[in-house]
């Protein structure tokens, strides 16, 4: 609604904020009746999300032979932290032919010619921050403002096994076995038992592994010495392999992602740990072995594959610092904090010409 009263001598306009206007991305907050930003989401904790931006122009004012001159244009608001807002104006004389948008003077002096029409514009600008992340393309290191959340631990991730096909997270598989009483699955049944996976007899060159339901990335294994007293059927030397397409464990191309030498085990039950520099995530891992400590058949105690945990970076609170986005920022990397409000930092509910 448009108010226009005064004299001469007076010379003020008041304008109340409400439905008469076009806004853009701003809105009449419908409990308070202030102008403010208009909520587009909101964040992970429920709390409303407001555009970084917006502006309201109120319809054209006819002031008619009202005045002869306006000075100066002054508003009732609030604006909490670092929110601005800025007020324009522009005149016509024939309401169809306007000036270019003026912004008005720090004390609030009119800049625009004093002429028949006028339009005032506000333009809102958020000022705080919130949970709302873009990305960088260079990684930084957690400092004061950014904290890291450990969402899930690492662990060895292969299923306890009861039969090579007994978890629905996929299946073991062996390129042998020396009887029914050492077959593949001995290796991931988490039991120290006398042997494990045994392969069959005569030969030292064979494979033991797990093909998963989903790719993971394995960053590290281990290979446990058996209960028994036949350490010199451990193997000696062996490459662990990682595929995409097996259906088997069997078929498939493999890729080479460790290699391991004159490897002994002297004691009952132990395990030996190996990290990989693997970044790829595989269906399917191996470890296929070429020799072993001089036995007739070669023998796995335990076999099992570690994945990494997950972890998020999360900015805090009380940072509020502005990020410029230029050329280097992309889709990856690192999260940087936004500057954008939270709540109704800048609010308006109306503005006076006088």
């Amino acid at each position: 609604m448009t108010i226009v009263g005064g004299n001469l001598e007076k010379k003020e306009i008041g304008l109340q904020i409400g439905v008469s206007g076009t806004y853009e991305n701003t809105e009449i907050d419908k409990s308070t009746g202030y102008l403010r930003l208009a909520q587009v989401d909101v964040d992970g904790s429920g709390n409303p999300i407001y555009a970084e931006e917006g502006s309201w122009t109120s319809d054209v004012i006819d002031l008619g032979d009202i005045f002869q001159d306006f000075e100066k244009i002054f508003t009732t608001n609030t604006n909490n932290g670092a929110s601005s807002f800025a007020i324009l104006t522009r005149v016509s004389n024939n309401g169809r032919e306007w000036s270019d948008w003026t912004a008005i003077a720090e004390d609030g002096t009119i800049q625009s010619d004093t002429k028949q029409y006028i339009q005032v514009r506000i333009d809102l600008f958020a000022g705080f921050v919130t949970d709302v992340f873009i990305i960088s393309n260079s990684d930084f290191e957690v400092n004061e403002f950014v904290e890291e959340k450990e969402l899930k631990q690492g662990r060895y991730i292969v299923p306890t096994l009861t039969s090579n096909t007994s978890s629905q997270e996929g299946f073991a598989f062996a390129s042998s076995q020396f009887s029914t009483n050492y077959p593949a699955w001995k290796a991931f049944d988490k039991v120290d038992t006398s042997e494990g996976y045994v392969a069959i007899g005569g030969t030292k060159t064979g494979f033991l592994g797990f093909c998963f339901k989903n790719k993971i990335t394995v960053t590290k294994y281990k290979v446990r010495s058996m209960a028994g007293s036949y350490l010199n059927s451990m193997p000696k030397n062996w490459v662990l392999q990682g595929s995409n397409d097996t259906t088997d464990g069997i078929n498939g191309t493999w890729e080479v992602l460790d290699t391991q030498t004159n490897q002994t085990w002297t004691t009952l039950n132990t395990d030996k740990i190996y990290a990989l520099s693997n970044k790829t995530r595989f269906h399917a891992y191996r470890i296929n072995f070429s020799d072993n400590n001089g036995h007739s058949y070669t023998g796995i105690g335990e076999l099992d594959f570690y994945v990494d945990g997950t972890t998020s970076l999360q900015l805090k609170r009380e940072y509020q610092h502005n990020i410029t986005l230029d050329s280097t920022w992309s889709d990856t990397g690192s999260l940087h904090r936004k500057k954008i409000t939270r709540d109704e930092w800048v609010r308006i509910d109306n503005i006076n010409v006088k």
